[in-house]
């Protein structure tokens, strides 16, 4: 069974991404899947979602309101889930055919994005990772006994992950592409030219501005004074595959 599951809490992203999100997962998954959301907040979630709720650990604030509350994902168990996962952040496009992302074999059950705005170091991206339920609890528990020790220590949580996990690996190359790295053309031909699209790609991430939403409409959220480099136009890949 291909199981992907998300998470949504607070405000940050509305239900509509995790809509588009299973719109995509559909269009581009050999069925049968099924579709897990844990969130907080179920509202306006398309009735096809399996709703679970946020696993839940003692990560301080404001860690626990930042991406350190996906590391909750490696408590020993998560309600309701058990198995092999593919975790998905809300903020991606999917491009193209994801029934691999299933059937890739490795030698770990941990496989994720590289990090590629640091690709000389060994940084997994956790936008996008394949794991099983109630592998590695050392991760969490690591956190959990000093969680402002590893704060100081390292930058985010994927950062973090990367150095804790004991096996991990790397989905190939080509199959995940970092928006802002692969895509986004140099100031100024970003201005007026679209952005790259690379039909063999099969995901592609924004981490952080612009998102998929302002991506399709051609704006970006910057301060004012960085509006000069932070446009671009209407990115029309973008508007054909996030819905």
């Amino acid at each position: 069974m291909k199981q992907i599951i998300c998470m949504k809490w607070g405000a940050v992203y509305s239900a509509d991404y995790v809509n588009r999100l299973y719109n995509m997962v559909a269009r581009h998954t050999t069925p049968p899947f099924t579709f897990y959301c844990l969130t907080d907040q179920p509202e306006g979630i398309r009735p096809e979602v399996v709703i679970r709720p946020c696993p839940t650990a003692d990560i301080p604030r404001p860690m626990c309101w930042g991406g350190w509350r996906k590391v909750s994902l490696w408590a020993p168990e998560v309600v309701g889930l058990s198995g092999e996962c593919l975790f998905l952040d809300l903020d991606i496009i999917i491009t193209g055919s994801m029934d691999e992302f299933f059937t890739y074999r490795s030698d770990s059950d941990y496989v994720v994005m590289r990090n590629y705005t640091t690709p000389t170091r060994r940084i997994g991206n956790t936008s996008v990772f394949r794991f099983r339920i109630g592998s590695h609890p050392y991760v969490l528990e690591r956190l959990l006994a000093n969680p402002f020790e590893m704060r100081k220590l390292y930058s985010n949580s994927q950062t973090f992950v990367s150095n804790t996990i004991k096996n991990m690996d790397f989905w190939p190359d080509g199959w995940i592409k970092q928006f802002k790295v692969h895509c986004l053309h140099p100031w100024p031909l970003r201005l007026f030219l679209q952005p790259r699209h690379f039909k063999d790609a099969k995901i592609v991430v924004c981490t952080g501005n612009p998102t998929p939403e302002e991506l399709a409409a051609g704006k970006w959220d910057a301060p004012w004074y960085k509006k000069i480099y932070k446009t671009l136009p209407p990115v029309r890949w973008v508007q054909d595959a996030w819905r």
